[in-house]
């Protein structure tokens, strides 16, 4: 869609004013961002992937909102947070001022850990529907498990035991879990954080999502004892909501994330020689995080 066509799109449906401007975003995993501004202030529009997933953003962002975990949602003259044009449908945010890069943030783990632990509690009241998990480990298995097995490199053909050890785990689906909790999903002001993009919520452990957000979040230079203490202070926070995590199963769901994105990477890449190195230093991380977690 023309920025003209989007001016007018916007301007027919929602209250914000005139439109100044329109500005691509960074894509995320689920929906294709631009940031608005128009006469009453910056907003992001977001393309969304169907119908499901804006009903369940409209749930979440409404109760998360008020409990500063997510953006506010600006409800269309339509009384809902989404419209449809032609086949396509949208959902309006407020923009968060003030944001910075993560690595710029000084975030307090305690408190983030609470702010998780807040957020699997609201999301678990909520009728909300299973989006499908495009990257299940079976999935991505069967897709890839070819090009393992023929590769003559053994860390990649050390994949394989991997997979068996994490299909082992025992899968709690006990929760509803934002489902891809990595740091492209939030928003970083000075000292907290936010969550965006649901597009992937569905039921799971929330175990997951902590190990998303913890291997993202921790520096891949962090040694033992930096990520031991973001850790202790991540599970407090937790703890402090009223919610227990355990070290086993955080140990179990940090491996599968971890492994996921391996797959996932060769998947869409194949083998080449800059993903053997990452995959490397991915694995000495996991055996880190199960040196401090067991």
């Amino acid at each position: 869609m023309d920025h003209r066509v989007m001016k007018e799109f916007i301007e027919e449906f929602y209250d914000i004013g005139r439109i100044q401007r329109v500005e691509v975003m960074k894509q995320g995993t689920s929906s294709e961002a631009k940031c608005i501004d128009s006469s009453a202030g910056q907003f992001v529009l977001r393309k969304l992937r169907d119908e499901q997933q804006a009903v369940n953003e409209e749930r979440l962002h409404h109760v998360l909102s008020l409990q500063n975990i997510s953006p506010a949602m600006v409800i269309a003259r339509n009384g809902l947070s989404y419209v449809h044009l032609n086949n396509e449908i949208y959902n309006l945010q407020y923009y968060v001022e003030e944001t910075v890069p993560y690595d710029q943030a000084a975030i307090h783990f305690v408190e983030f850990g609470n702010m998780l632990a807040r957020f699997h509690h609201t999301a678990h009241k909520l009728e909300i529907v299973d989006q499908p998990d495009r990257f299940a480990l079976s999935l991505l298995w069967s897709q890839v498990c070819d090009e393992v097995r023929g590769s003559s490199l053994a860390i990649v053909g050390s994949l394989e035991g991997h997979v068996e050890q994490c299909t082992e785990y025992v899968v709690r689906n006990d929760s509803m879990i934002h489902g891809d909790l990595g740091v492209w999903n939030m928003l970083f002001m000075k000292q907290k954080a936010l969550l965006i993009d649901f597009g992937e919520v569905r039921r799971g452990d929330p175990h997951f999502d902590v190990a998303a957000a913890l291997t993202s979040m921790i520096p891949a230079t962090a040694g033992a004892n930096e990520c031991f203490l973001m850790l202790e202070e991540v599970m407090k926070g937790y703890a402090e909501a009223g919610a227990l995590l355990t070290r086993e199963r955080l140990y179990e769901q940090i491996h599968l994330w971890m492994l996921r994105g391996w797959l996932a990477l060769i998947r869409e890449r194949g083998v080449t020689s800059p993903m053997v190195q990452y995959i490397e230093r991915g694995m000495r991380r996991v055996a880190v995080f199960k040196e401090i977690l067991l």
